[in-house]
């Protein structure tokens, strides 16, 4: 399981606790005011739904405090040091690694990653989730997007594997696309060239792929050695995973996908009032006008029945595997736990008759990265694409005509950073005050480096937010840096500059371990 480090950062802090119980309590008086209303309104059918949320959310509160002490992630440290769970890493604040300016800010990001691995696990991960899958080769790389002097630059890049490997990173997961992909070539310049102007959610995706030579031969049940480059690497040849195509799909799918049954709750209609959902899917292309009632009581036969469905793809992968190859074969089905409980509730339920069904399978053995990582013996080692398990494979859901304006922010910061932070490791004795501006400048480009803003821009899932977010970083380092700049001219810090440090370091304050040797 992949523990992003904000995400750590954020469920460890002293606010957290607090801040969740009151949640559930806020929850658990809108389904009581539901419950109240509909007695009174003609509606009493959904009483028994509003008492359903009242338990649901009290049994959520209640777990969280008495079961786990109010701390989920000593739950989770738990576990990794049992040995039964795979704790793994990402990108400190999922940056996307391909399209960031230069190798020290991927640097940076693992190394943050792996430090608060450490500060919350007691140990370091051996695996990582890269940002959105996203991978790429060594080349001589340029950025699409900048000012003049921007475009002109081009500089051989590592492949991310040298990175992991630096850092002693064992294992990453790609899409399985990515692993059939053929020699490591730059195709998304390519792709983004012939489609330029081209709307970018209408493309026959294939037709600008067709530099992807496909190897037919090449199995996703195996477990390849990643290299980009005849040098040696320093901490290993890490291995990779593919995605499954086959079983993710069973998920992911807004065709086939499990978590489109009718019984299921719908995500998108809610209560006027209260905001809690009282209706199911009902079916595909339904007005949400004639979603019917949800119960949760009919769907226990349905869970069982995809999870049962889900093992026996599993099982038939691999014996396709066993006899094509003659050697036991792994799937990889991985899935943001987002998915699970928030966009599809009975998700959880479902993952869990999946993992019994696994268990007791005598034909299937569960395993975590680690132990199979434990068990390779010289695999054979590949070339990979560039790519993401993003739409069409490519980077396009991060680079694009509605978010190529962040990246002219993030290049123009990135690179001021770099060139203050070599400035500052010239200076002998730096005033803590001056080591601050630049630690929070640190934190500051990390945020705006997260991927979740062009997604969720592109999507147009929370675009105003993400904007906001976007222009405030962008804003507070630009201001963090102006002061960096003054204190290198000898000039001294004034109450001003005190006070705004103080204020945006209590508004953004993860990683207290910020070492600025990250970016050397």
């Amino acid at each position: 399981m992949d523990f992003s480090p904000i995400l750590l950062e954020q469920l460890a802090d002293s606010d957290f606790p607090k801040t969740f119980i009151a949640y559930c309590d806020e929850r658990i008086g809108l389904a009581n005011a539901d419950h109240k209303l509909f007695a009174t309104n003609g509606e009493k059918h959904f009483q028994p739904l509003a008492q359903y949320w009242i338990d649901f959310y009290t049994n959520c509160k209640n777990s969280f405090r008495d079961t786990y002490n109010s701390d989920l992630v000593g739950a989770f440290r738990k576990l990794s040091q049992s040995g039964i769970l795979d704790a793994m890493t990402c990108g400190a604040t999922h940056g996307y690694f391909p399209l960031l300016l230069d190798d020290r800010n991927i640097k940076a990001q693992i190394q943050l990653a792996i430090a608060t691995h450490e500060k919350y696990f007691g140990d370091k991960p051996r695996g990582i989730w890269l940002p959105e899958c996203a991978y790429r080769p060594r080349y001589w790389w340029s950025p699409e997007r900048g000012n003049g002097t921007l475009l002109k630059f081009k500089k051989e890049r590592a492949g991310i594997e040298e990175i992991l490997s630096e850092f002693g990173l064992e294992y990453f997961v790609v899409e399985g696309s990515l692993t059939k992909g053929g020699m490591a070539m730059p195709v998304y310049r390519q792709f983004m060239k012939a489609i330029h102007s081209k709307h970018l959610l209408s493309v026959d995706w294939q037709k600008y792929q067709l530099s992807r030579v496909e190897k037919t031969d090449r199995s996703l049940a195996d477990i390849y050695g990643v290299k980009s480059t005849n040098r040696d690497l320093a901490g290993g040849i890490p291995v990779v995973f593919s995605r499954d195509r086959s079983t993710s799909e069973q998920v992911w799918s807004g065709d086939i996908g499990y978590p489109g049954n009718p019984d299921y709750l719908d995500f998108h209609k809610k209560h006027h009032d209260s905001g809690l959902r009282y209706w199911k899917v009902t079916g595909p292309k339904i007005d949400i006008g004639a979603k019917e009632q949800y119960d949760p009581s009919t769907t226990e036969a349905d869970l069982s029945a995809q999870a049962l469905h889900f093992t026996n793809l599993v099982k038939q992968t691999l014996v396709e595997h066993l006899i094509k190859t003659g050697k036991p074969g792994v799937v990889c089905s991985p899935f943001d736990t987002e998915l699970f409980g928030h966009w599809w509730f009975e998700g959880p339920k479902f993952l869990k008759k999946v993992l019994e069904n696994l268990s007791t399978d005598p034909e299937i053995k569960l395993a975590n990265c680690a132990e199979i990582v434990d068990r390779i013996i010289d695999p054979e080692v590949i070339a990979l694409p560039e790519g993401s398990w993003g739409e069409g494979g490519g980077h396009y859901v991060w680079l694009n005509n509605k978010v190529s304006w962040t990246w002219d922010d993030i290049y123009r910061l990135e690179s001021r950073f770099l060139g203050l932070i070599e400035k500052f490791r010239t200076i002998k004795k730096p005033s803590a005050f001056f080591t601050k501006i630049l630690q929070q400048a640190g934190r500051e480009l990390l945020l705006l480096e997260s991927s979740d803003w062009q997604f969720l821009i592109t999507t147009e899932s929370a675009a105003e937010y993400s904007t906001t977010r976007v222009k405030t970083h962008s804003e507070r380092l630009t201001h963090l840096l102006d002061i960096a700049d003054k204190l290198f001219n000898n000039k001294l810090a004034d109450k001003t500059d005190r006070k705004y440090l103080k204020d945006i370091s209590e508004d953004d304050k993860p990683f207290a371990n910020i070492d600025l040797n990250w970016w050397a």
